[in-house]
């Protein structure tokens, strides 16, 4: 006897039809029902009554056999390219049903692929510009502001007492203006990550907000953290550092806390506020959009929802 798994849909679907037209036609034969000549009413009623159960049998019977297709469909239509890893189910024995499941999860295999390597080279370039404008700034930008401060403090040592205040406060205009510099350099590329490491660049990442924001933020992060490839390492610093600054902009916070978790099978980080929280209306952000679009990278997932106790909270999960 075939298998009725590689039993085609058309067959199935024409089995089930002609399983109900044999099943009225035995209906007929076996039943003393007849059609006069004129047509009685209660003849016609009859008639009418019978092919809608027929109708009716074959819908029922035809849902069925379709309904491995229809969850497949619906799956297909709920896919989310930021939200990777779902997979539809695969029906035990369903036929095309079946192929197309399989069919579809491979296809979703071949495009997170994709999606991860084209990522992972435009965070590539994006990192290495970034990297490139920091040092530009640093080292061009922060040496000629340097050397205008330094001209300036000569300048007003040998300036008369009308014009020596005037000098002092371009200096510090200047001086206020390189701290700025520098700050945007980091921000770009932060050299404790390179240099140090990504627990020695988070607690710098602290520091620089607790500074210009005023928000105290507590910092748990393990003393011996794992060794972790380059690119978890960035995505990791970068999510913590579009969460914080958006803590700093949006929260209207007094405190917030980054924790950072290594298990054996992931590495979780969280960010989390007392501030005002979502709106209920929200909508992915360019910010949260990019977070996103970074776990992917290293085929991890972001969340952002309601804090516990009031605020935000925004979760980075990254499989080991």
């Amino acid at each position: 006897m075939r298998d009725t798994a590689h039993v085609s849909l058309l067959w199935r679907v024409f089995a089930v039809n002609a399983a109900v037209v044999v099943a009225a036609a035995v209906a007929l034969v076996a039943t003393p029902a007849t059609v006069s000549d004129p047509v009685a009413t209660t003849e016609v009623v009859v008639v009418v009554l019978g092919i809608v159960a027929i109708l009716v049998v074959n819908l029922v019977l035809l849902r069925r056999v379709l309904e491995p297709v229809r969850r497949v469909a619906a799956f297909a239509r709920g896919v989310q390219p930021l939200r990777p890893g779902g997979r539809a189910d695969v029906p035990a024995a369903e036929g095309e049903a079946r192929e197309l499941a399989v069919a579809v999860n491979e296809m979703l295999d071949r495009l997170e692929a994709e999606r991860r390597d084209s990522a992972r080279r435009a965070l590539s370039a994006q990192e290495a510009e970034r990297l490139r404008i920091a040092r530009e700034l640093h080292d061009e930008v922060g040496q000629v502001l340097t050397a205008v401060v330094l001209t300036l403090q000569r300048a007003g040592r040998d300036a008369g007492p009308d014009v020596a205040p005037v000098l002092d406060e371009a200096r510090e205009d200047v001086r206020a203006a390189l701290d700025e510099v520098r700050a945007i350099a980091g921000r770009l590329r932060p050299e404790a990550l390179d240099d140090l490491g990504l627990r020695s660049a988070l607690a710098a990442l602290t520091v620089e907000v607790e500074r210009a924001s005023g928000i105290t933020v507590r910092r748990s992060v393990p003393a011996a953290l794992p060794d972790l490839p380059d690119d978890v390492e960035l995505v990791v610093y970068r999510v913590a550092q579009e969460a914080l600054t958006n803590v700093a902009r949006h929260a209207d916070a007094r405190t917030a806390s980054l924790a950072l978790a290594a298990d054996p099978d992931e590495l979780r980080l969280e960010v989390v506020d007392d501030g005002r929280g979502l709106p209920r209306d929200a909508e992915d952000g360019k910010g949260l959009l990019g977070m996103r679009e970074r776990a992917v990278l290293v085929g991890g997932e972001v969340e952002v929802g309601p804090a516990p106790g009031g605020g935000t909270r925004v979760a980075l999960r990254v499989p080991r």
